[in-house]
């Protein structure tokens, strides 16, 4: 094995490296995936509830613009994956069983922060679930694992609750 081919010089025993192949299946599932959730992002927007008309950007503008921006750009990539030949993906790496596990782990963690930011709320539960997120993908010292989801969870509150009067 060469240095070319991912090992080191001389050493017989790296492992080798595969590329992701093209996927045209996959590209225009993704596309779709994201099309939807985007779609399903502008039609629950609307469905929240206003305490009082501001008469200009209300609680329902920003979801809206965000849902449509990305819906629009679903699209976009949905159309491309169709009318066009799948992209090449070079320096992108074989999915594995590890990377599947991963990412099952942390769309059931989101879905458990989902479900348990109205019951226990959000100074609760958003640190929670960003250590575990973190220590997921890696992160293992103390101050990755304390540190980080203490601080972004904090700037966060202040953000929207201090800042722009989003109640949380």
């Amino acid at each position: 094995m060469s240095v070319a081919d991912g090992g080191a010089e001389g050493d017989a025993t790296a492992p080798a490296t595969t590329e992701a192949r093209p996927s045209k299946r996959m590209e225009i599932a993704s596309a779709a995936v994201a099309l939807l959730g985007f779609a399903l992002l502008v039609v629950q927007a609307r469905g929240i509830e206003l305490r009082a008309e501001t008469g200009g950007i209300d609680p329902r503008w920003w979801p809206q613009a965000l849902g449509a921006a990305g819906a629009l750009l679903s699209a976009v990539l949905l159309a491309r994956a169709v009318l066009r030949a799948p992209a090449d993906r070079d320096g992108v790496q074989e999915a594995t069983s590890d990377g599947r596990v991963r990412t099952v782990l942390v769309v059931v963690l989101a879905g458990v922060y989902v479900l348990a930011w109205p019951l226990v709320g959000f100074a609760v539960v958003t640190p929670v679930f960003l250590l575990a997120a973190t220590y997921l993908f890696g992160g293992r010292g103390w101050k990755t694992l304390l540190l980080f989801p203490v601080a972004l969870s904090a700037v966060l509150y202040l953000l929207f609750h201090t800042v722009l009067k989003v109640p949380l």
